[in-house]
């Protein structure tokens, strides 16, 4: 049986840990179903016991001793008796709430179930290794806050503000997701959460650095060497040349159709193949033979080359254009056609970019000889910071 006094703050001070194994219940006499628990470490927690009106007897914890007075908890308790009283209950929201969703399951689902690209997929696994599951993973849902969101927000931001906006948007998508299945009804707590501001990379080889990358490259080793070339001369996303397959590859009409399971914007995707481009896969098809589907074979999970980070970094430091990334390479190409006179529309389907739909409207292109007269003028340009 629970013992009872008025509760104090020195007389709850006083009280001593309840035995190994045991806690301890004391009633308050100034207020009826107010309760205090001790346990063998000393936490000191109050709560009310009470029944609901035509219901069961519910024990619903107020908080602790250490940082509620007796007055704040005996306030606290006339409410929730006064609830239990009209039948309001408090220990079902509790109950539902231990039972609630984690973010880190609902992001495992979203993720499980999602329909993006393997490697927008690998990206947002990352963001959630390195920053988000750490900051809010072990959170239930409706404890997930603004706040919450804006703290993670500034403090990847230190370090990478484009990484801590992709966060954002990362937990922004799965809550989104959630409330179209229909496992969450709250408001999405990443929908306000202000962005920091991105500036479009413009970075590409200006006509002055031609010639020593040109050189550099030629320093390389194989296969990144070919690799590099390749991205430059299709001006085609880097992951796509890694995954590059010989039967998509048409040497006799000098076209690579990307089919569109491998294009980013989900459309099949031909590019023209300059006659550079030809040439080098043609030696590389000599040097394979019929021993691999790929372009690029490496014994590797998929079976293809991985990006070659340490042959990039290499290349860079020896032509000094240290600033210079893998993805500037196919930058190269779309600035050098914009440079030789391709209009909007022709350097949109040269590159495969699905944001040009307005122009494509006004100036549907039909088949690749444009994008390939376009872009065999801008490989002729930019070839000839080789000589």
């Amino acid at each position: 049986m629970s013992k009872k006094f008025r509760f104090t703050q020195t007389a709850i001070k006083e009280l001593p840990n309840a035995a190994a194994g045991k806690r301890d219940d004391y009633r308050d006499e100034a207020t009826p179903g107010l309760y205090l628990r001790v346990t063998a470490k000393g936490v000191k927690t109050y709560a009310v016991l009470a029944r609901k009106k035509g219901g069961a007897l519910e024990r619903i914890t107020i908080g602790s001793a250490d940082k509620l007075t007796p007055v704040n908890a005996r306030e606290s308790a006339k409410k929730i008796i006064a609830d239990l009283a009209v039948g309001l209950s408090h220990a079902a929201p509790a109950r539902a709430k231990r039972g609630e969703t984690k973010f880190s399951e609902l992001l495992a689902d979203y993720l499980g179930n999602t329909t993006m690209k393997p490697r927008s997929l690998a990206a947002y696994q990352w963001l959630n290794t390195k920053h988000v599951d750490a900051a809010i993973g072990s959170r239930k849902l409706s404890e997930v806050s603004v706040e919450n969101i804006r703290a993670l927000h500034r403090e990847v931001s230190k370090t990478t503000p484009t990484t801590a906006n992709r966060c954002v948007s990362m937990v922004k998508a799965a809550f989104n997701w959630a409330a179209k299945e229909g496992t969450f009804t709250g408001s999405n707590p990443a929908a306000h959460v202000k962005k920091n501001t991105e500036t479009s990379r413009t970075r590409y080889l200006q006509p002055a650095e031609l010639s020593i990358f040109f050189q550099s490259l030629e320093e390389s080793e194989e296969p990144s060497k070919s690799f590099f070339m390749l991205c430059l001369l299709t001006g085609a996303r880097r992951s796509n040349v890694l995954a590059m397959k010989w039967a998509d590859i048409g040497l006799a009409d000098s076209i690579w159709r990307i089919p569109a399971a491998d294009a980013k914007a989900g459309e099949e995707m031909n590019i023209p193949l300059v006659p550079e481009a030809v040439t080098l896969l043609k030696v590389l098809k000599a040097a394979i033979g019929e021993t691999s589907p790929w372009v690029f074979p490496a014994e590797s999970q998929t079976g293809h080359y991985q990006e070659p980070k340490r042959a990039w970094a290499t290349l860079r430091r020896r032509s000094g254009l240290t600033d210079l990334r893998i993805h500037d390479l196919r930058r190269t190409m779309g600035s050098w056609l914009v440079r030789t006179g391709a209009n909007t529309a022709i350097n949109a389907k040269a590159l495969g970019h699905k944001s040009m739909q307005a122009a494509a409207i006004y100036q549907r292109i039909a088949d690749v000889d444009p994008v390939r007269d376009a872009m065999e003028r801008a490989t002729s340009a930019f070839l000839e910071g080789t000589k």
